[in-house]
C-alpha cells in the first residue's frame, strides 16, 4: 500500500519542464521581438526628428534677417500709428473748441453741415462775439520714421 501511495503522489511531482519552459521561452521571444520593433520605431522617429530639427534650424537662420527687418517695420508702423493717433486727438480737441465757439450743434453732423444750404433765411448778423484765433497746432511728424529705411 505504501508503494501505491508513493507511486500516486509521485505523479504529482513529475513535471514536464520542457513544455513549461517552451511556453516561457515563447513569451520571452515574443517580448524581445516587440522590443526590437519598438527600438526600430524609436530610432526612425529620432532620425526624422533630427532631420526636421536640422531643417527648421536652417530655415530659422535663413529667414532671420528678413524677420528682423519685418519686426523693425512693424515697430516703425506702430510708432507712426501712435503719432497719428495723438495728432488726431489734438485736431479733435481743436474742432470741438471751434464748434463750441461757433455754436455748432453736433447732434447730426451731416444735417448741421448742410443746414446753411437747406434753409435760406434772412441772414441776421450774430452778435459780435470776439473770436479767439486758435493756437498753432503742433503735429508730430511721422516722416522721420521712414528716413534711412528702405520701405
Amino acid at each position: 500500500m505504501l508503494q501505491e501511495v508513493a507511486s500516486a503522489y509521485a505523479e504529482y511531482f513529475k513535471l514536464d519542464l520542457a513544455s513549461g519552459f517552451k511556453t516561457v521561452q515563447d513569451v520571452i521571444d515574443n517580448m524581445i521581438t516587440r522590443l526590437e520593433e519598438l527600438t526600430s520605431v524609436l530610432q526612425m522617429i529620432k532620425s526624422k526628428n533630427s532631420d526636421c530639427r536640422n531643417a527648421v534650424t536652417e530655415d530659422i537662420s535663413r529667414y532671420r534677417h528678413e524677420v528682423t527687418i519685418l519686426s523693425k517695420k512693424i515697430i516703425t508702423l506702430s510708432n507712426v500709428v501712435f503719432k497719428l493717433h495723438s495728432n488726431i486727438e489734438i485736431l479733435e480737441k481743436q474742432v470741438e473748441k471751434a464748434e463750441a465757439d461757433f455754436g455748432v450743434q453736433v447732434d447730426n453732423k451731416l444735417i448741421s453741415l448742410l443746414k446753411p444750404f437747406l434753409k435760406r433765411k434772412d441772414v441776421n448778423p450774430r452778435s459780435t462775439q470776439q473770436i479767439i484765433p486758435p493756437e498753432a497746432i503742433m503735429f508730430k511728424s511721422v516722416l522721420d520714421n521712414f528716413e534711412g529705411n528702405n520701405f
